[in-house]
């Protein structure tokens, strides 16, 4: 089992504590359980496009069925998107950092929205069908978000956090 040592020979020091990965995904990877899946509705009908995160896919099934019976899910080949899912983010951790508008280039006063996370796990953001490809750039930009920027995401969530626990924040 043991090799004899020569003489002059040390024994090699085991890692005990094991390597730390200190590379990108190395340090998301704490967070590898937190997804925030995305699914967009259209209602020409209405006139109006629905955006709606939720940390489970179950949490879609949950939502009030008379509100959605006039609205189509746009498929992921529609919104031109290859997944509906972001890795490494919760949907509060978007909803913090970015703001309610999740960055996109919707005005304010257009768009109406409803954030229900800690009561039934979603949040929705519904605007006119006039700025639908304003939203699907938004969904593909968020999904398509690099590495780099999910951890900055996270960074400031953390720290927004830390700030308002500390109670440097008013």
């Amino acid at each position: 089992m043991y090799e004899k040592l020569e003489p002059g020979m040390r024994v090699p020091k085991k890692n005990i504590l094991g390597r730390r990965d200190d590379s990108l995904y190395g340090l998301l990877s704490s967070y590898k359980s937190n997804y925030t899946y995305i699914k967009v509705f259209v209602s020409e009908e209405d006139h109006s496009i629905v955006l709606l995160l939720a940390d489970n896919p179950k949490r879609f099934f949950d939502m009030p069925v008379e509100k959605f019976r006039n609205y189509r899910m746009l498929s992921r080949l529609e919104m031109g998107i290859a997944k509906i899912s972001i890795k490494y983010l919760s949907p509060e951790n978007l909803i913090v950092v970015l703001g309610p508008l999740l960055g996109f280039t919707i005005p304010p006063e257009k768009s109406v929205m409803i954030d229900s996370l800690k009561k039934d796990g979603y949040y929705s953001m519904e605007t006119s069908l006039r700025y639908k490809t304003r939203m699907l750039q938004g969904v593909k930009k968020l999904i398509n978000m690099s590495p780099h920027k999910r951890y900055e995401i996270l960074e400031k969530y953390f720290s927004a956090d830390q700030e308002y626990s500390d109670g440097r924040t008013e």
